[in-house]
């Protein structure tokens, strides 16, 4: 009998075929003009804005979610679990762009749309904390936590402001929800500036 606790390999192909889908979903809503012309292509200006932006948050989520997998010593139940709730959340993304480009970004679509990515990085932070638990003594996966944290807190405080800036104007919050992006743009470069200082 195999007592060996399962490896993440499988656990990251699913992840990262499930995430290969949604990118896909969102490139098939990207709909032609009905005439062609420059004015005709430049009335589609919020479906390619919200595709832009959908696309870099889901692009930095692969990257992220792969960089944590990378310190995942097994992929146990709890993992799992997590990791489908994550994807959910992330599978909704394109219904929510689609939504939010055909009303041409209104403010309750895109506080909808903040509100999307709120969720998201609500399931990212139990997915993390659930694969923290791994980290043991290592010192360097423990800063690499702690700098994780903080980015997520900030992450979620300018989610939630995003929403109510939606009805001030929609612009502000999406320039918002675009500002949290650098935040997890190059999650080794971060890593490996904490574990410097900490």
């Amino acid at each position: 009998m195999d007592l060996r606790k399962p490896a993440t390999e499988r656990l990251g192909a699913f992840s990262d075929g499930v995430i290969a889908i949604i990118i896909t979903i969102m490139v098939l809503e990207l709909k032609t003009p009905p005439h062609a012309n420059w004015g005709a292509l430049l009335e589609l200006w919020p479906t390619f804005l919200s595709y832009a932006l959908s696309y870099l948050f889901v692009g930095i989520f692969w990257m992220n979610h792969h960089h944590l997998l990378h310190h995942t010593q097994w992929a146990e139940p709890m993992v799992m679990r997590a990791n489908l709730l994550v994807l959910f959340f992330v599978s909704l993304v394109p219904f929510f762009t689609r939504y939010m480009a055909e009303s041409d970004l209104s403010s309750f679509t895109t506080a909808l749309y903040a509100g999307i990515f709120l969720l998201v990085t609500l399931a990212f932070i139990l997915f993390q904390r659930v694969i923290a638990k791994q980290f043991g003594l290592s010192a360097e996966l423990r800063a690499m936590d702690r700098a994780a944290r903080r980015r997520n807190w900030t992450a979620l405080i300018a989610y939630t402001l995003a929403i109510p800036a939606a009805y001030l104007h929609p612009a502000i919050s999406l320039v918002m929800i675009g500002g949290v992006a650098v935040l997890y743009f190059v999650p080794d470069a971060l890593k490996r500036t904490i574990s410097r200082h900490d």
